[in-house]
């Protein structure tokens, strides 16, 4: 666990033989990392052998809540790069991943940045190989071994019992132990079997462990085991598990459909009683050790070793399982395996070649899985040979059609679709001896008619078919034999004349499992009645919505009901069966008597206005009142008034374990009379909210039988008092709530106490002179409490009394986070008006102190928001923390919003006022307006934590926070110092030897962050500094005070020719932002010039500055390397609103510096200023900058090279005239690929010739009014002119607001990878194209959008044509002059048939004078078109449908009308560009390595 804490740590490999525990050892990472809080978010998925990216990729961004958009996997793995990045600049986050094979970049393949860049981002991997640790970059290595002799005995016995210490059983129970060579897997694997088995099956099982190495042992071993199972069909059960893919979740109703489909389960005569059968195999596997339990209910895992134990097993004998990917496809074809096999599971990588007929005549059961439902088809005489197959599943597929030969599989039982892309598949129809026919989550429009021939079909599921729209009556209808039936996605019910309606549900006789949702309970017949379902699981109204999804797992009986008439008779059927009830907003229930059911485990009760008591027993008996019921909520019901009146027997609510009541304005009591009457010793977790006439929440009865209660949360109850109506005398104290672990009260306004008692009235009688008993008085405890949270309680002014025993504070022992916001009234947390303090734990010396000091011994977190009247933790002074309290496990502190707050810290002489600060890890102090200091300093000793700092000349000692990694000041308009109020924020009095984060903003009467001097101690928060962020400090002149001569190294001096002075290194500091500082002139000397060659930042890799105005320079121009060490590792250089800055380096020496080399230059013999890593610069609003170095209009010279330069985006740069200089060198900019401009009135170029094909692939230039043509090709040389210039990969090209450019596209220049071009606001554009361009210049041309260019006559000529095979989007918008779309030119006419293959959207919108698409007549053949907008074209009457072909056409909307064409109903998804463009900040760049998309 010390590893993971160690920053230079990233990525740790734990490698071992297969079973040895390494997947167990990843686990209890998690749980003791989680415990001990390392991190924030823990991430746990599996690789295997043959890794799908895509799954854990989805599996990461569901924890982190993020959707994908993108299709590619190496686009999702950016998009997850990008959040986790993100998330990294306040999180500290861990991945385990188990199970890698071979090197794997996980960073370009999943997302997961990892290495030196990303210090808060930890990977711990296991393998069986170290080879691939090392392959990994895994440092440190660990090998797992087997368990020791103790370790191994002790896990056998667990599992056997106490029998292997008898006589006869312990020397063969050693023996056996031993030949397992300590691997728990082979341990479960022959000690699950042997219990309760007599002598000699374990002499057995002591000849058959012959193994001589531990691969062997562990072979041997699950041999014996499976050898045992002795359950019917048990073997062959475990046999189907192996056919799904390494590490994958395995879904028991998969299992149970092949099973069926196998031929297992023959001795049942039902569905329901061979899926009985199939879970008790599950169970018993599971206990075999042979199948493991799934984080996901309803499935198991099956360990990879296992796995590969169950193939050899398979693969041998009468069974012959072949298993495999396409690798091993193309061998088996090659070795003619399929002739003998009897069960195929392949996994499709790449589209395999498959031979036009599988010789497969004892094929019974054929698994086909693909990935991204990519494209399958099938030879039509495929399954020609196939005449036993049984069984046939195929997953994540798409396929237009099923072979012709689909109907010669006259044996087959179970036709599975998993994922899949369908289109025809009504032959399945001819498939007479189907019984199971599942579709799940796959996308398919409509069950073909042809399926009502399979009258022996009995299960069929379409389960989360989301567009799902036709299932025909009669399918339904004539399937008569069907006992399953799963449909909750279908809502169509009786929609249209074919459409099959609930009523044809009473045609299905035999049905026992039923899966649906009826939109509306008018649908349901009322004699509709289901008598023997046994699993169900039927909504009937809207949508339902469940926070909680983990409730279904409660039974496989559950009823939802949203009706607002009384219950048909079907319903009352259902309710008195079912496990799960969820009723809503019916007015015909009036309590819930009728449905007191023992079999009932969950029920939710919404909106229900008529009922008044959900139990009524005043009529009759004392009765048991849901015996069972594991889960009980009730909501938004007006008139509830008790949840039980009259008499309810002990057993009532006896399993009950969370009870959820919200939204009951007239609820009295949540539990009314004492608790004889019923029994809540089971209850764990407890929500009451919006309950405005409680006035407590429990009595004291009732609190003593609240032994198990964990979890309690109560808020926004308007006339609630106490928690607890505690009616008796007495000084005495309860541990009330031994469990409670977890304790939130919100919104509380009247809330006084959380017990009241008969002592407290005398107390409370002092409310008016301000003495108010605190919260939690002696008389209640917490022992177990870990997470206190109290908002909103407007009357709290104490939350623990200061007592002379330890009652009040033994809540403190064991209480982990700490979060008290919004709370007017709060004075002190522990009450200060006794004289005497207690310790909770211990004493802690201090000098000459003998004051006891209460401590909170296990507090890592404290929250304190909005707290106006807090002066102090425990004494009245200003300081939030004296000597009277310690937190020696405190992490976090967060403060927002405590005004009265002047000190955080007490400077003390001893230790008491800093044992806080030992392991705090982040400090965050927001709006705290009269806070002067962060350690008072009004006492002349400092206290050392840890250890004093040895600095030349200085004996004082410091004040260490030695764990401190983020300080975070925001919006502290008086805090002058953090501790000397002397206008430097850090002095020599103070350090942070691991300070990684500094965030300073608002702090207004900062003058300097840390102070100059001789000796190290004012620099020791240097070394391991990431990223500073200093933001709205208007006095800020300098970051490092310049008022001394002497500067200091932290690191060591770097050597600079002639100068022996020392340098100021920041040697990990990675990020710099600095925004809006009016007064800063420089980092360090006040000189105009940010960084000089007095400061160092070697590892910096983004700069953003921000409105720092009085900024002349960036860098300073020196001649040895110190102003430049900066920019080696730089990526990202943003500079915006810095009125003042003339130049990014200064100009005014005469040498330049390289910093890797210098670059030579045709003639030049300068060094020249080289950025060797920079990616990105963003540049807006700098009105005088003249150039990156030389102050001649040109941004770029010869002078600056950029090798990595990827993304460039300049905006109001008014003394820029070009953006290169003639003389600049390709390499020096060979990697730009997006250049975007806006608002350069003075600008008159682009791209100059020499860069045109360096891989520029996206150029946006908006609004420069000067600039006369992109391109300037004037300045080639006579013979260079004459020769065509290709823009080999310009893809995207957006022009805006140019009234001077007359044309776009120069004949001589050729685009082959143009994909879309926009153009809008240019007054002065006549013509797109000036003349005819060269051949193959637009052939990859997707879409042209243009608007607002009212010279422009026309749009496409026609030589183009032959070009734009590959358009899909043409938008033509507020164009004047546009009188045609294509246009004939340059006497070559337009083809008969104008055929655009692919065009899919048109939108014409107010074209005044657009009268046609082109001069003449001609037919338009676009297959491909979905949809056409025509809005203000009044020329334009019609849109040409009379000359035009458009089979796939779905929708024309035009002024007056919206017309949907019947036909192809495939939806095109955006309209027009819908790409999505980024712009400046709203990319949010990365923080480490920066990429700007202007168009994905």
């Amino acid at each position: 666990m010390d590893v993971l804490n160690d920053k230079n740590t990233s990525i740790i490999g734990i490698w071992g033989m297969g079973g040895v525990g390494k997947t167990t050892l990843l686990e209890e990472i998690r749980r003791q990392a989680g415990e001990k809080k390392l991190f924030d978010m823990f991430f746990m998925v599996t690789v295997s052998q043959t890794p799908n990216f895509e799954s854990i990729q989805q599996k990461i961004a569901d924890m982190i809540g993020l959707e994908f958009t993108e299709k590619t996997p190496e686009a999702k793995a950016e998009r997850l790069r990008w959040r986790i990045c993100e998330m990294l600049k306040e999180k500290k986050l861990l991945f385990l991943v188990d199970g890698v094979w071979g090197e794997i970049d996980l960073e370009k393949k999943v997302g997961i940045p990892y290495g030196e860049n990303y210090k808060g981002s930890r990977i711990v991997l296991t393998s069986r190989s170290r080879d691939v640790c090392d392959q990994m970059g895994c440092k440190p290595t660990y090998q797992v071994e087997g368990l020791n002799d103790d370790e191994a005995w002790g896990l056998f016995k667990g599992i056997v019992g106490e029998i292997v210490e008898s006589a006869d059983r312990k020397h063969i129970a050693k023996r056996i132990v031993g030949k397992c060579g300590g691997l728990p897997l082979a341990i479960k694997a022959v000690a699950n079997p042997l219990k309760e088995k007599s002598l000699s099956h374990w002499e057995v099982c002591i000849s058959e462990l012959k193994g001589q190495n531990l691969k062997s042992v562990v072979r041997e071993a699950l041999q014996f085991s499976y050898d045992y199972l002795s359950k019917p069909y048990a073997k062959e059960m475990f046999l189907l598990c192996c056919l799904f893919p390494e590490d994958e979740v395995i879904d028991i109703q998969d299992l149970f459909r092949l099973g069926l489909g196998f031929g297992l389960f023959q001795n049942t005569t039902t569905l329901d009683t061979a899926m009985a059968e199939a879970d008790v195999l599950v169970d018993y596997l599971k206990s075999s050790s042979l199948l493991l339990e799934s984080d996901r209910e309803g499935s198991v895992l099956m360990h990879d070793v296992i796995r590969e134990f169950a193939i050899s097993v398979a693969s041998r004998d009468k069974h012959l399982f072949l298993v495999g990917t396409h690798q091993e496809f193309i061998c088996w074809k090659r070795n003619h395996a399929f002739t003998r096999c009897t069960a195929v599971s392949l996994q499709i990588d790449v589209v395999p070649e498959f031979p036009y007929e599988w010789e497969c005549p004892e094929l019974e059961l054929l698994k086909l899985e693909g990935k991204d439902k990519q494209p399958l088809v099938l030879p039509s005489n495929i399954f020609k040979r196939m005449e036993k197959l049984r069984v046939l599943s195929m997953t994540d597929i798409q396929m237009m059609s099923l072979p012709a030969s689909f109907e010669d599989l006259k044996s087959l039982r179970t036709l599975c679709f998993y994922k899949c892309l369908l289109k025809d598949i009504s032959i399945i129809g001819e498939l007479k001896n189907l019984e199971i026919l599942s579709f799940c989550d796959c996308d398919i429009e409509e069950l073909p008619k042809e399926i009502e021939k399979l009258t022996n079909l009995r299960f069929l599921e379409l389960t989360n078919c989301k567009n799902l729209r036709l299932v025909p009556s009669s399918v339904i209808c004539n399937l008569s034999n069907l006992e399953g039936l799963y449909m909750r996605s279908f809502s169509q019910w009786k929609v249209g004349k074919d459409n099959a309606s609930v009523e044809d549900l009473k045609k299905l006789s035999s049905l026992v499992a039923l899966e649906v949702c009826i939109p509306n309970d008018n649908l349901w017949p009322d004699d509709l009645v289901f008598r023997n379902l046994t699993r169900f699981k039927i909504s009937v109204g809207d949508a339902f919505y469940h926070e909680d999804e983990h409730l279904f797992s409660h039974s496989s009986k559950i009823l939802e009901l949203k009706t607002n008439t009384t219950f048909k008779e079907g319903f009352n059927m259902l309710l008195k069966i079912a496990g799960v009830i969820h009723i809503e907003g019916t007015n015909a229930l009036h309590n819930l008597n009728e449905y007191n059911s023992p079999l009932l485990k969950c029920l939710i009760i919404k909106k229900c206005q008529e009922m008044k008591y959900a139990i009524d027993t005043t009529k009759s008996a004392p009765l048991i009142v849901f015996p069972l019921l594991e889960i009980l909520e009730i909501c938004d019901m007006d008139n509830l008034q008790e949840l039980y009146l009259g008499m309810l027997l002990r057993e009532s609510f006896g399993e009950l374990r969370k009870l959820i009541l919200k939204g009951l304005p007239q609820l009295m009591n949540v539990w009314k009379n004492p608790t004889e009457h019923a029994s809540l010793q089971k209850l764990r977790v407890l929500g009451v909210s919006c309950c405005h006439k409680l006035k407590s929440i429990f009595s004291l009865y009732m609190v003593r039988d609240l032994v198990q209660l964990q979890e309690m949360k109560v808020s926004q109850c308007e006339a609630l008092e106490y928690i607890i109506d505690g009616e008796r005398n007495g000084d005495g104290h309860e541990n009330l709530f031994p469990q409670l672990n977890r304790l939130e009260l919100e919104n509380l306004p009247k809330l006084q106490r959380f017990m009241s008692s008969l002592n407290a009235l005398a107390t409370s009688a002092n409310c008016g002179s301000g003495v108010l008993e605190p919260f939690f008085n002696n008389q209640v405890a917490f022992p177990s409490l870990k997470r206190l949270t109290l908002s909103s309680v407007p009357k709290l002014m104490h939350v623990w009394e200061n007592m002379d025993g330890p009652p009040a504070h033994v809540s403190l022992q064991n209480l982990i986070s700490l979060d008290i916001g919004y709370c007017d009234t709060l004075k002190n947390v522990v009450s200060c008006e006794r004289d005497k303090t207690m310790a909770a734990a211990e004493e802690i010396e201090v000098g000459r102190n003998t004051a006891e000091v209460i401590i909170f011994p296990a507090l890592e977190t404290i929250n304190f928001h909005n707290l106006p009247n807090l002066t102090s933790f425990f004494a009245r002074n200003g300081t939030l923390f004296d000597e009277k309290v310690a937190f020696p496990s405190l992490k976090e502190l967060n403060l927002y919003g405590v005004h009265k707050l002047m000190h955080v810290w007490e400077n003390m002489d001893g230790r008491p006022a800093h044992v806080s600060l030992q392991n705090l890890f982040s400090l965050d102090i927001v709006d705290c307006d009269t806070l002067k200091n962060v350690v008072s300093c009004e006492r002349d000793k400092t206290v050392a934590v840890a250890e004093e700092i040895e600095a030349q000349g200085n004996t004082t000692g410091l004040i260490i926070f030695p764990a401190l990694e983020v300080i975070h000041f925001h919006n502290l308009p008086n805090l002058t110092s953090f501790f000397v109020e002397n206008g430097t924020l850090f002095d020599e009095k103070v350090a942070f030897p691991n300070l990684k984060q500094l965030k300073l903003y608002g702090v207004h009467k900062l003058i300097h962050v840390w102070e100059n001097m001789d000796g190290r101690p004012a620099h020791v928060c240097l070394q391991n500094l990431i990223s500073l962020d200093i933001l709205e400090c208007d006095n800020l002149k300098n970051v490092v005070s310049c008022e001394k001569d002497k500067t200091v190294a932290v690191a060591g001096e770097i050597e600079v020719p002639g100068n022996t002075t020392g340098v100021i290194i920041f040697p990990a500091l990675k990020m710099i932002y600095f925004r809006n500082l009016p007064n800063l002139t420089s980092f360090f000397a006040g000189n105009g010039t940010l960084i000089d060659e007095k400061v160092a930042f070697p590892s910096l890799k983004q700069l953003k500055l921000y409105g720092v105005h009085k900024l002349i320079h960036v860098w300073e121009n020196m001649d040895g390397r110190p102003a430049h060490v900066s920019l080696q590792n730089l990526i990202s250089l943003d500079i915006l609103d810095c009125d003042t800055l003339k130049n990014v380096v200064s100009c005014e020496r005469d040498k330049t510096v390289t910093v890797t080399g210098e670059i030579e230059v045709r003639g030049n013999t300068t060094g020249v200023i080289i950025c060797p890593a920079l990616e990105m610069i963003h540049f807006r609003n700098l009105t005088n900058l003249t150039s990156f170095f030389a102050g001649n209009g040109t941004l770029f010279d010869e002078k600056v090279a950029f090798p990595a330069l990827g993304s460039l985006e300049l905006g109001v740069l008014n003394n820029i005239t070009e953006l290169w200089s003639p003389q600049v060198q390709v390499e020096s900019f060979c990697q730009v690929k997006t250049i975007v401009v806006e608002g350069c009135s003075k600008l008159l170029q682009i791209v100059p010739p020499r860069l045109l094909q360096i891989g520029i692939e996206t150029i946006t230039v908006k609004r420069c009014p000067s600039v006369k043509s992109l391109f300037v090709l004037e300045r080639l040389a006579v013979d260079e002119r004459e020769a065509s210039l290709t823009f080999y990969h310009l893809k995207y090209l957006m022009v805006c607001g140019l009234p001077k450019l007359e044309y776009i596209f120069d004949k001589k220049v050729s685009y082959p990878a143009m994909q879309k071009l926009w153009i809008s606001d240019m007054d002065g554009l006549r013509d797109i194209w000036q003349t005819q361009q060269s051949s193959g210049s637009f052939h990859q041309l997707e879409g042209i959008h243009v608007e607002r260019c009212h010279k422009l006559l026309t749009v496409v000529p026609s030589y183009l044509f032959p070009e734009l095979q590959s358009l899909k989007r043409i938008l033509i918008e507020y164009c004047d002059s546009v009188e045609v779309i294509f246009c004939d030119d340059s006497g070559q006419l337009l083809p008969a048939t104008v055929t655009l293959p692919h065009l899919q959207y048109i939108s014409l919108h107010h074209n005044p004078v657009l009268g046609s698409f082109c001069h003449h007549k001609c037919d338009f053949e676009w297959p491909s078109l979905r949809k056409v907008r025509l809005y203000g074209c009044p020329k334009m009457e019609n849109f040409p449908f009379a000359n035009m072909k458009a089979p796939r056409l779905e929708r024309v909307v035009s002024d007056s009308t919206d017309n949907e064409i019947t036909g192809d109903t495939s939806i095109v998804t955006g309209d027009g560009f819908s790409d999505k463009c980024y712009y400046g900040d709203e990319c949010d760049r990365f923080n480490s390595r920066i990429h700007t998309c202007i168009i994905n």
